[in-house]
């Protein structure tokens, strides 16, 4: 169940069934603790602007923390960056895990594009648009930290409000918001993009101090 929902329609035209429409003041939010975790993990969903996109960057998917020093609460964001994709994690340094990507042409209104951010504190961060690995940005960092809500297209999603409001005020369309405990490999990725669930996804493998990278973690 949503920890808050407002301006929310259900669509029969998704990307894979039914989808989600969100109105431009909407609100929408669920609990990220118990769905997500901090250390490593893929959020995969669809998502379609509905309304022309310009040189103004909006946020487009959050997931908040639970406390933070920073102002937008935001420990990952998925954005419209003015001519593609930008999206992060956040460290324990307030560093952000960054990869951004340019979109030529960028697709149709009508058309609902497939977006993948997968992290892990031993790999780094990547981002998939429509299955295929558009960025990445590899290396360790400490991500492990409290997560408090989720959602798409608010201004601020936190433990404080969900709010859209200011110059924030842009909805869309999103359908299949799916996370998952592990860095999914590009085969799985690509799986979800098709619409095919969790058909190569396969079972999550045990983790061992005999394993370097575990131990080093």
């Amino acid at each position: 169940e949503p920890t808050v929902v407002r301006g929310v329609s259900v669509i029969n035209d998704g990307a894979v069934g039914k989808g989600f429409s969100n109105a431009d003041t909407q609100v929408m939010a669920y609990w990220a603790a118990g769905n997500v975790y901090a250390q490593r993990g893929t959020l995969s969903f669809f998502w379609r602007a509905r309304e022309p996109v310009g040189p103004t960057p909006f946020p487009i998917f959050r997931v908040a923390y639970a406390d933070s020093s920073t102002g937008d609460m935001a420990w990952l964001r998925v954005d419209y960056n003015g001519h593609g994709y930008d999206a992060f994690v956040t460290d324990a340094n307030l560093a952000r895990e960054r990869v951004s990507v340019t979109v030529d042409p960028f697709p149709k209104l009508s058309e609902w594009t497939h977006l993948a951010l997968a992290w892990d504190e031993n790999v780094g961060v990547r981002l998939y648009v429509n299955g295929k690995l558009a960025g990445e940005k590899l290396g360790t960092a400490v991500l492990d930290t409290g997560l408090d809500q989720f959602g798409p297209f608010s201004r601020i999603i936190s433990p404080h409000q969900v709010q859209s409001d200011y110059n924030y005020i842009r909805g869309g369309d999103i359908d299949e918001v799916r996370f998952y405990d592990r860095m999914l490999d590009d085969n799985a990725v690509a799986h979800l993009a098709k619409g095919e669930g969790d058909g190569a996804i396969g079972e999550l493998q045990g983790r061992t101090l005999a394993d370097p990278a575990v131990k080093g973690e």
